[in-house]
């Protein structure tokens, strides 16, 4: 396998479709519940149930994807097809989504959260995957990801920055920069628009790299690979217990930030310089791991937010210190960098181990297994953070809540996540495939690779 590096033209071509894919991920999901709960008729609960649900219907779905990804023969590879299919699907989604009646009720939320997650499935498993068949190197694939979470921050930059622009002096369209409902509906116009342009342009423009030889996936072994590698085990495992607790964080964080803490009219710049911080902070990490192993950086980032993250108690209802908890929370958003930085690179990294243990080359079933583990983390925590403030009693809607249920919500936000940050440090430092022994890995691949092509060679010359 060729070991040759990106250049810049096709990183930034790669990197583009993060842009538009910010649509399908945090913070914009709690956005959508929290905006849902406030300008519907659907209910905590619902939203909750809905988001369960939604998983539900990604256990009949994220299987066939990761198949047909590993299976698909096309002049334009098996990764690139799946992926364009996604950005289609994206432009009614968003319409239907991000533009709901205000009668829309917990139904409405629930289809369109289901179709949500039904894009992003096609979308994220054959793109994971196709990461790793661009470079077999330990930090080159950091490198090559590094770029696409870049995108991926801008893209909630731009999430966040629409609202305040579109309400400035500059360009007074809205009276707000709350995500009301015509808000929502141009938030989403732009991410419809701009999904299958940008990502067109990147399958057009990037190779389709090359797959490590072995037997691809099947359905009716699909989850077979859960049994048989071990450091995909233990990555689920620390990887789950930090998806559950990001879940939880974000799906209640936004409801905390507006009717508690009153920052209402500035959620928008709140998140804007949660992001910036962010992609400040993605080539700090990615430079920091080529020194110190991946899973080891990230570990300790999540020990880290852990314990500062219960700093959030300091304030109360109504707080007057919006710039002390914005520092807090800057904080907290950098520590979150390895967890958008180092899993995907992690992963095909054990894709590596797979095939030269097991003789097999199923990239795509192995995402979609860690994809619909973690989507299914996710919107449990989701649906934990919802169900924690209604089962204290805590209501958006009201001007004032007990003491109980403002308790309730800070159990939800900052002590679940908390202890879930924690765990998930001590089971990451475990992880068994360091650089050392990832680079035996690669060298024993390629030596079979070349042997293979040997044989090759010699049985057409016969």
């Amino acid at each position: 396998m060729s070991e040759k590096r990106l250049s810049n033209w096709q990183l930034l071509v790669f990197a583009l479709p993060g842009l538009p894919i910010a649509w399908l991920v945090p913070p914009i999901y709690a956005i959508l519940g929290d905006f849902y709960l406030r300008y519907t008729a659907a209910t905590a609960a619902g939203i909750g149930s809905a988001m369960i649900f939604s998983k539900m219907v990604d256990a009949v779905t994220d299987p066939p994807v990761g198949y047909l990804s590993d299976n698909t023969r096309t002049p334009w590879g098996s990764r690139k097809p799946w992926i364009m299919v996604g950005a289609l699907l994206c432009v009614p989604t968003f319409w239907f989504f991000f533009a709901p009646p205000e009668d829309a009720g917990n139904l409405y939320f629930a289809v369109g959260v289901t179709c949500y997650y039904l894009c992003h499935t096609l979308i994220k498993i054959p793109l994971r995957a196709w990461l790793g068949e661009l470079s077999p190197d330990y930090d080159e694939r950091s490198r090559i990801w590094s770029w696409f979470v870049i995108a991926l921050l801008l893209g909630g930059l731009l999430i966040m920055a629409l609202p305040l622009l579109l309400s400035s002096p500059l360009l007074p369209v809205f009276d707000s920069a709350e995500f009301s409902p015509p808000m929502m509906r141009v938030v989403g116009l732009v991410g419809l628009l701009g999904m299958p342009v940008l990502i067109a342009l990147c399958l057009v423009c990037v190779p389709q790299g090359h797959r490590n030889e072995g037997q691809a996936s099947t359905l009716r072994g699909f989850f077979d690979v859960l049994l048989v590698c071990k450091p995909f085990q233990n990555l689920l495992v620390g990887y789950g217990l930090s998806a559950l607790g990001f879940g939880v964080f974000y799906s209640v964080i936004v409801v905390a930030m507006t009717s508690y803490y009153g920052f209402a009219d500035r959620i928008p710049l709140f998140l804007l310089i949660m992001i910036l911080v962010q992609v400040a902070s993605i080539p700090l990490w990615e430079r920091l791991a080529r020194s110190v192993d991946k899973h080891v950086v990230w570990a300790y980032a999540w020990l880290a937010h852990a314990v500062l993250g219960l700093g959030m108690f300091a304030f109360g209802e109504n707080s007057q210190s919006f710039w002390a908890v914005v520092a807090l929370g800057a904080v907290l958003s950098a520590l979150q960098g390895p967890h958008m930085l180092f899993p995907v690179s992690i992963m095909n990294d054990i894709v590596d181990y797979d095939s030269l243990v097991n003789k097999t080359s199923r990239a795509g079933n192995m995402f979609s297994v860690f994809t619909f583990v973690d989507k299914v983390l996710h919107a449990l925590g989701f649906g934990i953070g919802y169900y924690t403030m209604a089962l204290f009693g805590y209501d958006a809607k009201l001007d004032s809540n007990t003491d109980l249920a403002v308790f309730g919500l800070k159990v939800a936000f900052i002590v679940i996540p908390a202890v879930l940050f924690f765990v998930s440090s001590r089971v990451l430092l475990t992880f068994p495939v360091d650089r050392r022994r990832h680079s035996l890995i690669r060298r024993r691949l390629d030596s079979r690779a070349e042997r293979a092509a040997r044989y090759q060679a010699l049985a057409e010359s016969a």
